[in-house]
């Protein structure tokens, strides 16, 4: 039978995201395991097979109330394997659980989120893509649960495509949403396309460097960003504000083709970190159209981090 339903040998999933913080990676969760029903037990081949297949099905779509019913008649067709029986009491008690959920909140996306902690690690994965649906079904292409949007669980449910199709359509709805931006360029990162992956990490970390996922970042050397800001470029203030300039100096980023002609007015820097401001005027440096311009460009740079600049002139020399 545990051959039959393919899902429970999935490996463990890592849970989705808090809204507002970044989680640390879940403990092991034991997974639901259905034993192989004996052979010898009924002659009925034709009928354990399509038990397994409703059961697989079931839980591919996390239809709990289904699987429980499919593993039931299981426990009653083979009465001689009293091992079928946990499983079957696992599902059950998972089913229960989300009604419980379902009792208490008239969302379904919120009934999901509520069993997270006991959904088993080989199930995660459908879970996961269940609560991504569901959102979207009930809110719209692209939307988000609780800051969260629907395209993160998608990731996470190794559904790269479909995630960069929702997270597009939140950028849509919230153009500045750094945070999505960022789990964008995983989406890309995780279908090979690397250098578009980047240019979203680049303007995320641009943005909102704060509200980027760094620590579940698919792009390693993007996610070691600030720790290069730190020891190798001795930057001021909080690393991960730097990640964007210290980007381009490492040669992870390609500076923006085009920004907006008032990006280094003063009203249009005046709120941002000092590392956001030095990469703003690093960009337009790299595209200035005269040498006074240039100059204006690095003695803000400058003004901001010195020592950081120097680094500058000494990598183009």
């Amino acid at each position: 039978m545990a051959d039959q339903l393919g899902l429970f040998d999935r490996k463990p999933q890592p849970a989705p995201p808090e809204p507002v913080r970044t989680p640390e990676p879940p403990e092991p969760k034991p997974a639901v395991v259905v034993p192989r029903v004996d052979a010898r037990q009924s002659d009925l081949f034709g009928d354990r097979t399509l038990g397994a297949a409703a059961v697989q099905r079931a839980l591919f779509d996390f239809e709990l109330a289904a699987a429980t019913e499919a593993l039931r008649e299981l426990v009653v067709r083979y009465p001689e394997d009293p091992a079928l029986r946990e499983p079957a009491g696992a599902i059950a008690s998972l089913a229960a659980s989300l009604e419980r959920g379902r009792a208490a909140s008239p969302s379904e996306a919120r009934a999901l989120l509520t069993i997270g902690k006991l959904v088993p690690a080989n199930l995660e994965t459908a879970w996961l893509r269940r609560i991504a649906s569901t959102i979207e079904s009930e809110l719209g292409t692209g939307a988000a649960l609780d800051g969260t949007p629907a395209g993160v669980y998608w990731l996470r449910a190794d559904e790269a495509a479909r995630a960069e199709a929702s997270l597009r359509e939140t950028l849509v709805r919230e153009p500045n949403e750094a945070r999505a931006r960022g789990y964008l360029g995983d989406a890309l990162f995780a279908q090979g396309r690397g250098e578009l992956a980047r240019n979203q990490y680049r303007d995320a970390l641009a943005d909102a460097p704060g509200d980027v996922d760094l620590a579940r970042m698919l792009d390693r050397e993007v996610a070691e960003l600030p720790a290069s800001a730190e020891l190798e470029y001795e930057v001021p203030g909080p690393p991960h504000e730097w990640s964007a300039a210290t980007g381009i100096l490492d040669g992870l980023f390609t500076p923006p083709r085009r920004v907006p002609d008032d990006w280094t007015e003063p009203s249009a820097l005046e709120s941002l970190a000092p590392g956001i401001r030095f990469y703003r005027w690093l960009v337009r440096e790299t595209s200035a159209s005269s040498d006074a311009e240039r100059i204006a460009c690095r003695r803000a740079m400058k003004a901001l981090a010195p020592k950081l600049l120097e680094r500058v002139m000494r990598r183009r020399r």
